[in-house]
């Protein structure tokens, strides 16, 4: 995104998807569209489904702790120049 002065700003897209199916696909398309450099997902999954078997081509990642359940994945957009450092056991 780019305002008046014609400086970049960060563009970030939320969402509570409801536990996943087609709404979190639907949500990375509006956020190529829009030029998003980040994607806050909420209830990103179904039940059954595990971390990880979601993808898409534009967007890297961050799913959180392994085996533990997940409330939020955050997409990031792989051509922006937004720089994100995943922090892992913060807790302990």
């Amino acid at each position: 995104m780019v305002d008046p002065t014609g400086t970049r700003k960060l563009l970030a897209l939320q969402h509570n998807c409801a536990s996943g199916g087609q709404v979190v696909e639907a949500v990375l398309e509006t956020a190529v569209r829009m030029g998003a450099d980040l994607v806050l997902i909420q209830e990103p999954r179904e039940g059954n489904e595990r971390d990880g078997t979601r993808a898409h081509p534009s967007f890297k990642f961050i799913w959180g702790a392994e085996n533990e359940p997940v409330k939020c994945w955050i997409a990031v957009n792989r051509v922006s120049r937004c720089r994100v450092t995943e922090l892992k056991m913060l807790t302990q």
